[in-house]
């Protein structure tokens, strides 16, 4: 039975991993055969020299052309550069200057933008509020469209814009960072199976948006024959209220602030401001918003709503709280969790177990079925309430929780996942990730808040049995997402002192290391990854497990010192991964496009190119700096 087991496990290891490789492979021929290498970007002193041009202009002054060395160089193409204003997130104007040079493309540029009707239209106080975006286009190439399954691996996300040349010859250009806010890349699924994997570019979407830009109607450009090509661009913008250089653009995005245990508390204090302000009166999180466009969820529509993100939310809110003693959330994380309370009451579980302990689950009465994970990270939460408020408001009902959690699991310590809320049933077959790991770090913050000695032997038989599932002969060159196993694991400490625990969650951490991005890999302009978890340059990773993965590993190191010795490497590995996570925030600096109604500072985005925030990419990011911090300061703490 044990070796039928070990060969099911491996050939879902080869079903998973095969695809992601055949994948990879295509990338890296694409990569080294197509690849794109732009020029070295301006110097700070060259950027500032043509954004006084841009800014004169804003001013009321003439425009004159840019003195700098090296704005004398030649262009490819004639550029263009392309100047657009940006107030409160809307781009009030977008002008191009093409020349032979840069200094002669960004003259006629500024002109352009001085004649400009829509900018006589802005009031000299907005105009001074504004922010000016330069983009010098630096380098073209055609784009792969004639190999059939190849086209996924056209375009750079996020760094490549998008052109087309009509006749005329006319060209027509999507920049960059026009891709990312109008969402046109990754926008296909080449393994149905993985329907997050996404790659390619819209190029329906993408040519309607060309075609509506330059007030061209939609069945004549359908009509015009077009070739398509790929462009590289040195972008930057103004500092907020003009104060400083220039800030260089990589994705759309400025550089972040420095790695500190300062910077990182104050960016996790941010993520707490931002999920506060999208906490409606109700006691509902605005669950999504778009940052360009201002879109976002309805609090006040009933379903769907996701309890487990709720929960997990609330969880960080309260982990904040503890750890800084911020007032502002004190309130919010109250109502949140009161209203909380009302939906686990409205899903209609509850009842007594064999033994006649009440016991209640969190459901929603959409669903047939009550699932675990979204049980246990309500227990987590709770527990965390009660470590960061010592009020035993909720007491009751998170023994209820705890309760169900226990009539879950099997004496070999797993759990069944799903609960046939209407007959009373557990379905002892369906899996789902995640599940077992948040169940035993449920049970583990049950024992440390209460200290009933029934939860440290149930998370104890979880532990074991999630670590001994791995216990076959491929088991070491793979993991899941065990994430909340190895919190659970540290969490436990000094209850549990197993070294295997610790043992099993450094090679989860060395597998992590193995797939995480360095500053040196692709190729130097691919270096703002560094820190991500991915495999090629042409799938721009998920912010998320930035975050959610560097908390397991901060709960592994913390594991592996409580053991006698934490691996300088695994620290490196977690603060890499911070100081991306630093500059995928959304601050004062990177804010310039963000419509104003999205609140969206504190903000984490899907990733780089992706300007949606859900509440729980903000939880797992900022939850991750928060713990960084402590790790820096040298006080880490659980």
């Amino acid at each position: 039975m044990q070796r039928r087991a070990g060969r099911r496990r491996a050939a879902l290891a080869a079903a998973l991993v095969l695809p992601t490789l055949l994948l990879c492979a295509a990338a890296t021929w694409v990569g080294s055969r197509y690849r794109l290498d732009a020029p070295e970007r301006l110097s700070p002193a060259a950027r500032a020299a043509a954004m006084a041009v841009a800014r004169a202009v804003m001013a009321g002054h003439p425009a004159e052309r840019p003195r700098h060395p090296e704005l004398e160089a030649p262009l490819d193409g004639d550029g263009p550069v392309v100047i657009s204003v940006w107030h409160q997130g809307d781009r009030k104007a977008r002008v191009e200057g093409r020349g032979p040079r840069v200094a002669d493309a960004l003259d006629a540029a500024a002109r352009a933008l001085a004649a400009l009707p829509a900018l006589a239209k802005v009031s000299a106080a907005d105009r001074a509020a504004a922010r000016i975006q330069i983009d010098v286009v630096s380098a073209r190439a055609p784009i792969l469209a004639d190999i059939g399954g190849l086209e996924l691996f056209a375009m750079q996300a996020g760094r490549d814009g998008l052109g087309a040349v009509t006749a005329g010859p006319r060209e027509h250009l999507l920049l960059p960072d026009e891709l990312i806010r109008a969402r046109l890349l990754v926008t296909q699924k080449p393994i149905p199976a993985i329907p997050d994997l996404r790659m390619g570019v819209d190029m329906k979407r993408a040519g309607a948006r060309m075609a509506a830009a330059d007030r061209i109607p939609l069945a004549t450009w359908n009509d015009l024959g077009k070739t398509y090509f790929r462009f590289r661009t040195d972008s930057f913008v103004e500092p907020p209220g003009g104060v400083g250089a220039p800030l260089p653009l990589e994705r759309g995005l400025p550089p972040g602030p420095a790695l500190t245990a300062a910077n990182l508390r104050a960016a996790a204090i941010a993520g707490g401001h931002y999920l506060v302000n999208h906490l409606a009166e109700n006691g509902r999180y605005i669950y999504e918003v778009d940052l360009s466009s201002g879109r976002a969820s309805d609090p006040k529509r009933p379903r769907p709503y996701s309890l487990p993100r709720h929960a997990g939310v609330t969880y960080f809110l309260a982990e904040l709280y503890r750890h800084t003693g911020e007032k502002f959330l004190l309130e919010p994380i109250e109502r949140a969790f009161g209203h909380f309370a009302e939906l686990v009451e409205q899903g209609g579980c509850s009842g007594k177990t064999s033994s006649g302990a009440r016991f209640a689950c969190v459901h929603q009465r959409e669903d047939q079925k009550a699932a675990l994970g979204s049980t246990a990270l309500a227990v987590v939460a709770l527990c965390e309430y009660k470590r960061a408020t010592r009020s035993g408001r909720f007491d009751p009902l998170t023994h209820q929780l705890a309760e169900w959690l226990l009539s879950m699991q099997r004496p070999d310590g797993s759990f069944a996942h799903f609960y046939d809320v209407a007959r009373g049933q557990r379905d002892e077959v369906a899996q789902s990730l995640y599940f077992s790991g948040e169940a035993a770090l449920a049970l583990v913050r049950m024992h440390a808040v209460y200290g009933d000695p029934r939860y440290l032997a149930a998370a104890e038989r979880a532990l074991d049995w999630l670590v001994d599932w791995y216990d076959f002969f491929a088991g070491g060159f793979f993991y899941g997402e065990e994430h909340w196993t190895c919190i659970a694991a540290e969490a436990a400490w000094p209850a549990l002192r197993k070294q295997r625990y610790s043992d099993f969650c450094l090679g989860y951490g060395e597998f992590l290391r193995r797939q995480q991005n360095q500053e040196d890999d692709f190729s130097p302009d691919q270096a703002d990854l560094a820190g991500t978890f991915g495999y090629t340059p042409f799938l721009v990773p998920n912010n998320t497990p930035v975050g959610s993965r560097n908390e397991a590993m901060i709960s592994t190191y913390l594991l592996a010192q409580h053991h006698g010795g934490a691996p300088e490497e695994l620290r490196q590995q977690i603060l890499l991964s911070m100081r991306f996570a630093l500059r995928q925030q959304q601050s004062a600096d990177s804010a310039f496009w963000v419509e104003p109604s999205a609140q969206g500072l504190g903000g984490v985005t899907a990733s780089a190119i992706d300007p949606v925030v859900r509440i729980d990419y903000v939880q797992h990011v900022s939850s991750a700096m928060l713990r960084a911090a402590a790790l820096l300061d040298g006080q880490p703490g659980q």
